[in-house]
């Protein structure tokens, strides 16, 4: 091992020595080389100091814009989340918005049914005709079951089992009640102004009994019992002595309303009855408790005055009706107040 000698005191030092061990001077300045560690290059030369340079505007501007960005996207994933666990903060639209895009009332769509943009406002008055409004629509009418067999409720008061349709002794008949539980065995089609069914009685003093009874006087029991929340309580003008068909009729517009579900307080009230030649158009006002605005419904049906079928002719949203009045080719020109 070669040696030499420190340039300070003269003592011999181990070449490649950078401190005397004899007088501590150092020998040589620290070499600049990279020092290899582990297999990774650790640079010992000290980085020299940035000269902060000022930000120029469009970069300033870059980094704001990226940052609105970033906070957008943080926003709606938030609102995601919210409306993952069943909240609904931003995203979408509520029901009332869809339904009054339709031009309807805000709590009922039924233009599947009837074609609003038919009807023509003016003068705060309203008109439809009734051709028009369910023009390439499908007209409500009374829904006949075709099933031979199925079971009903009597509705209505003084209703008779007959032994036939045309007899009207009393040894030949028996007297049910409302609310009478039916079983429908079979039509008996249209016979004496009507359409007739024959029916078992499963209630009530007359149980066991059989005969023929007016389709009129049945009802399916989903709709007796929408009849009795909203209009057999005593709360309208309607009762158990308002004739049959017009209490059918008012049941079939509560299913379509969906009252059953969708409308839990309803007011069901008889408006208006004007008769005709051949027909009868009733006018009906359904209003919901719940809804502060547009809360009010007319419903016009047609009924035909020789038998017990009706059709709806409309539903709108309205509260009074003026005029109805009947063309040459059987429509009707309705009226009324919004």
């Amino acid at each position: 091992m070669e040696e030499n000698k420190c340039p300070h005191c003269g003592a011999e030092v181990v070449e490649g020595a950078r401190v005397c061990l004899k007088c501590g001077a150092l020998l040589s300045q620290p070499s600049t080389e990279p020092v290899v560690v582990a297999n990774m290059s650790l640079d010992t030369t000290p980085a020299p100091e940035a000269a902060p340079v000022a930000q120029q505007p469009d970069v300033q501007q870059k980094r704001n814009s990226s940052k609105r960005v970033v906070a957008l996207l943080l926003s709606a994933l938030f609102a995601v989340a919210l409306i993952g666990g069943g909240a609904f903060i931003i995203l979408g639209t509520s029901e009332s918005d869809v339904e009054e895009s339709h031009g309807y009332a805000p709590w009922v769509d039924l233009t599947s049914h009837f074609n609003l943009d038919k009807v023509v406002d003016s003068d705060g008055h309203s008109h439809f005709n009734s051709y028009e409004l369910t023009h390439e629509c499908l007209p409500i009418s009374r829904e006949l079951i075709v099933e031979d067999e199925y079971d009903a409720v009597v509705l209505g008061t003084g209703v008779w089992v007959r032994s036939y349709p045309q007899l009207k002794k009393r040894f030949q008949r028996c007297q049910v009640k409302t609310g009478d539980l039916l079983h429908v065995t079979r039509s008996a089609g249209y016979q004496s102004g009507g359409y007739w069914s024959y029916v078992k009685v499963n209630s009530g003093r007359r149980a066991g009994k059989e005969g023929y009874i007016p389709n009129d006087y049945i009802i399916e029991q989903e709709k007796y019992d929408l009849l009795q929340r909203y209009v057999l309580t005593g709360s309208t003008n309607m009762n158990h002595r308002t004739p049959s068909k017009y209490l059918n009729a008012i049941a079939t517009v509560l299913m379509k309303l969906e009252a059953n579900t969708r409308h839990p307080n309803l007011d069901v009230a008889q408006l208006d009855v004007s008769p005709f030649k051949q027909h009868t158009i009733v006018t009906f006002g359904i209003s919901d408790r719940n809804v502060a605005e547009n809360n009010s419904l007319l419903a016009f049906v047609q009924f035909y005055n020789n038998n017990n079928d009706f059709v709806i002719l409309g539903i709108v949203p309205g509260k009074v009706v003026n005029q109805v009045s009947q063309n040459p080719n059987g429509s009707y020109d309705i009226y009324y107040i919004k």
